[in-house]
């Protein structure tokens, strides 16, 4: 695979760049001697295979699995060391990527594009120190620890691995992500697969926005009933799944569709009527929808599953490193911002009902004056008028027209008298229903400003320094690789698919002895206990030596296993 060359490049090129500067203390166990580098890091790259999780595990080991690699066993102190020189030095990002082009090459030769898979793992940090905190899904509880972005490529082959603080989210990262990895890679990325956690819609925007390709799932899609849907097309069998058949859909409303960038795929067994998986994204022209069903439940057994393989085999779930730095506490700040739009919506609420009562106490005082002006006039025209009709009816003239006009003006005054009440009831009942409303809002704006202000955004909280991590990281996926490889090109063909759990127990971990000759190294394994394992061994060790596998300083491995008895 090429990888002694890569490693010891990456980590000689960051020494060298770190020692560039005079006030940089020395690196002892960190020597320019490429060759010294590799039992160090044997040392930590094997320590699953040993049955061991961290370097202070090699206070009290004594087991013979390193020795018989090197005629010697570095302990606790001189690892912790080299790890911690490997911290100073920065190297665990350039490494990440040095490694995941090599990987991308080995498994996957050329420049074709390629699909990828892609998840968090998120491993506990055990502290009682005030830290951020996540979500930890497999412990059920929200507490500190670190995510990590697994990458897999087609078949499940380990790409690499990042770490990011507890408290990153998949959409903020993703799309970077994507577009380094390319870079890493200098080959394009044709689609990622991931799960629900990315199926929303401000990702799918952001991915229109790049102009790149992905498949998720749609969160809460059992909310979403087939008549939310217009098909575009018809329904089509699952690729490797006849028993289910997909389509094309969108959205039925038109204001819906067109907002929303996303491509959706309704999965249903043959038979039944309303989806039971929706599936969204954005989808090339050569994905069908009898495709899209196919190449996500890949994301299983090229991602997931690759994920439980690391944590049970190579200790993905331990911490390395305990350095740390107090920071602001993003999430309470986050939680201070949530309160705080609360707040200024409360706000906005309580100015409009106010604004609204203001406006209602002028209307109602116009009101008044209007009504007030208009009783006058109707009230002097109405005097106006008896006073004609008195005088009138002295002069013993006709007074048909003066009545009538009196029971007129009365009308009108008593019309004016009933509108007034009647618009002056509606204005009260309204000034009263929106004065109940400001007094609910000044009571929630309190307990809001309240609920803000005892969030504490002033303390700050412990983060871990993750370099450290990121270079054990490094190691645990390349502990995988080198499994997956052997696996691939040696094994015998019914150990091929051994998981590195199940490997280090059958295998790696197998009794033995070591002789070491000037031209050779023979490693005799004890039988198995059972036939059908002592011929896939055989086999193995066949393949092995037919291969000539050299150790590093030149001398061929042989491999046997003693007669089965």
């Amino acid at each position: 695979m090429g990888l002694p060359q890569a490693i010891e490049e990456t980590v000689t090129t960051a020494r060298d760049a770190y020692l560039v500067d005079p006030t940089h203390p020395s690196l002892h166990h960190l020597s320019a001697d490429r060759a010294a580098l590799w039992p160090k890091i044997d040392h930590l790259l094997y320590l699953p295979i040993l049955g061991l999780t961290r370097p202070r595990d090699l206070y009290y080991y004594q087991g013979a699995g390193l020795h018989s690699l090197y005629g010697f066993t570095y302990k606790y102190l001189t690892l912790e060391h080299f790890l911690g020189q490997l911290t100073r030095v920065q190297v665990g990002a350039s490494l990440a990527d040095t490694l995941a082009r090599r990987y991308a090459q080995a498994w996957h030769p050329g420049q074709r594009p390629l699909t990828i898979f892609t998840d968090w793992h998120i491993k506990p940090h055990w502290t009682k120190t005030y830290s951020h905190t996540g979500h930890v899904t497999m412990w059920g509880r929200t507490m500190p620890g670190t995510k990590q972005l697994i990458i897999n490529g087609p078949q499940g082959r380990l790409l690499g691995g990042w770490n990011y603080p507890i408290d990153a989210h998949l959409t903020h990262v993703l799309v970077e992500v994507e577009a380094a990895l390319e870079r890493t890679l200098k080959r394009p990325i044709a689609c990622n697969i991931f799960d629900g956690e990315g199926g929303g819609l401000p990702l799918a925007e952001r991915y229109t926005e790049a102009g790149r390709e992905y498949i998720s799932i749609l969160p809460r899609q059992h909310e979403h009933p087939l008549a939310e849907f217009d098909l575009v097309g018809g329904w089509q069998p699952v690729q490797d799944d006849p028993e289910r058949e997909a389509a094309l859909a969108r959205w039925a409303e038109p204001e819906k569709a067109a907002a929303d960038p996303r491509h959706f795929v309704l999965l249903r067994p043959v038979g039944e009527k309303e989806p039971t998986r929706i599936y969204a994204g954005r989808f090339a022209e050569r994905f069908v929808a009898s495709t899209v069903p196919w190449m996500h439940r890949r994301r299983w057994a090229c991602n997931e599953l690759r994920i439980r393989e690391l944590i049970q085999g190579a200790n993905l779930n331990s911490n390395y490193g305990y350095t740390a730095t107090d920071v602001p506490n993003r999430t309470r700040r986050r939680q201070w911002e949530k309160a705080h739009s609360k707040v200024t919506v409360t706000e906005r609420q309580l100015a409009n009902q106010q604004a609204t009562i203001r406006n209602l106490r002028q209307r109602l005082a116009d009101l008044q004056d209007v009504h007030a002006q208009r009783r006058c006039a109707l009230e002097r025209q109405l005097a106006q008028k008896r006073l004609q009709l008195c005088q009138r009816q002295r002069a013993h003239k006709a007074t048909t027209r003066c009545e009538s006009s009196v029971r007129r003006l009365r009308r009108e005054l008593s019309d004016q008298d009933q509108r007034f009440q009647k618009r002056q009831r509606t204005l009260l009942r309204q000034l009263r229903q929106h004065s109940q409303r400001c007094r609910v809002l000044c009571q929630r704006l309190r307990s809001r400003i309240a609920a803000r202000d005892a969030i504490d955004t002033p303390t700050l909280c412990r983060e871990r320094d993750l370099e450290k991590d990121q270079i054990m990281l490094n190691l645990q996926i390349l502990l995988a690789n080198l499994h997956d490889w052997a696996a691939a090109h040696y094994f015998a063909p019914q150990w091929q698919r051994l998981t590195l759990e199940k490997a280090t127990q059958m295998i790696y971990r197998k009794a033995g002895r070591v002789t070491r000759y000037k031209d050779r190294i023979e490693v005799a394994l004890e039988p198995y206990r059972y036939r059908d394992q002592q011929d896939a061994m055989e086999t193995t060790c066949a393949r092995l030596n037919a291969a000539h596998l050299r150790w590093r300083d030149g001398r061929l491995i042989q491999i046997s296993v003693q007669a089965f008895k």
